[in-house]
C-alpha cells in the first residue's frame, strides 16, 4: 500500500525525528565546566564511568571499584588533559589485614590495541575533586592523556582496563556504570 505524502505527515515526521535527535543529544553525560578557589577552570563529565572486580578472597560479596572519568585543568590557557581514577572497595582492609597494592599503571585495552598510561598521584592543587564517589575513595590517581586518546576510548566498540600494581600483578575492573561512549561529549566544552 502506497500512501501519499501530504503536508501534515511531512511535518509530523520531521517533528518526530527531531524529538528523537533532541532526545539523543539529551542522554549524553553533560559536561561541566567550573571555576575553583584557585582560578583553575575545570572540566570534566557530570559522571564518571564505575568499574568493579569481586575480591572474592576476602568474601564473597566483596568489590574493588574504580571510578574514571577525563579531566580538563585549564592554567590561563595552558590546558592539560587527564584521566582521573578513583580506587574504592567495599573490604574494610584495616579489618581483613590486607592492603590493597600500589597502582602503577592503567592499561585499557582499546578494541584490543593496548593504551599504557603511567599512573601517578592525583595533585592538581584542586578545591575540590572532579567527580563525586558513592564509595569512598582510599587513593585519588590520574594518568596524562591527550584528547585523541579520550575520543579513541569513547569511539571504541571493546574497552577492557586493568590497573597494574607497582609490583607487575594486573587487576581486570569490568563495567559496573555509566558508558564510555558518553565520554564523546568531553572534547567539546571550551
Amino acid at each position: 500500500m502506497i500512501r501519499k505524502v501530504t503536508p501534515l505527515t511531512y511535518r509530523n515526521t520531521v517533528a518526530a525525528f527531531a524529538a528523537f535527535a533532541m532526545f539523543a543529544c539529551t542522554t549524553q553525560t553533560p559536561v561541566t565546566s567550573r571555576l575553583d578557589s584557585r582560578g583553575l577552570t575545570v572540566v570534566a563529565l557530570d559522571d564518571a564511568i564505575v568499574l568493579a572486580r569481586p575480591v572474592r578472597r576476602l568474601t564473597v560479596a566483596a568489590r574493588d571499584y574504580a571510578y574514571i572519568g577525563p579531566v580538563e585543568i585549564n592554567r590561563m590557557g595552558q590546558r592539560d588533559h587527564y584521566l582521573w581514577l578513583g580506587l574504592a572497595s567495599t573490604v574494610d582492609r584495616a579489618f581483613a589485614d590486607v592492603s590493597p597494592a600500589d597502582a602503577g599503571l592503567l592499561a585499557i585495552l582499546v578494541d584490543r590495541q593496548p593504551m599504557i598510561l603511567p599512573l601517578t598521584n592525583w595533585s592538581a592543587d584542586l578545591d575540590r575533586s572532579p567527580y563525586a564517589t558513592v564509595v569512598p575513595v582510599y587513593a585519588t590517581l590520574s594518568a596524562r592523556a591527550s584528547l585523541d586518546q579520550i575520543q579513541r576510548i569513547a569511539d571504541a566498540t571493546s574497552i577492557e582496563v586493568h590497573i597494574i600494581s607497582n609490583s607487575g600483578v594486573a587487576a581486570r575492573y569490568r563495567m559496573w556504570h555509566g558508558a564510555w561512549s558518553s565520554w564523546s561529549s568531553f572534547g567539546g566544552v571550551d
